[in-house]
């Protein structure tokens, strides 16, 4: 039997699967070096649904993140893995780059990521 949190992040998943933004998580590992002794960097993208918001300038000043952060929100039982600093998120056409994970709610039902723009990876 389920824990009533773990009843609550399975009730958040199904309410919102397919109501939210699609997106992708790149994570990029170092998996071997190279003949010349650089390291091989390879990646794997993973599927969430989501939002892309702002973050106010209240909270980004108390949070000391940079107001130009993108504030991206993941249900986490529509993502396969844990957001972490450095994952590349692409969402509503854009890319970011995580620079934390802000908040994970205690029924880990969602993360809240800051992130900044980059270029296509």
């Amino acid at each position: 039997m389920s824990s009533p949190l773990e009843q609550i992040a399975s009730a958040v998943a199904s309410g919102f699967k397919g109501q939210l933004m699609t997106g992708t998580i790149r994570r990029e590992t170092i998996g071997s070096l190279d003949e010349n002794g650089d390291p091989v960097v390879t990646s794997q993208d993973y599927a969430f649904e989501g939002i892309r918001d702002n973050f106010s300038a209240q909270y980004a000043a108390a949070a000391g993140v940079p107001v130009t952060d993108a504030r991206i929100l993941i249900i986490a039982g529509l993502c396969p893995i844990v957001p972490s600093q450095d994952d590349k998120i692409k969402i509503s056409g854009a890319w970011y780059q995580v620079r934390r994970v802000t908040s994970i709610d205690p029924a880990n039902a969602t993360y809240t990521l800051a992130g900044f723009a980059i270029a296509t990876p």
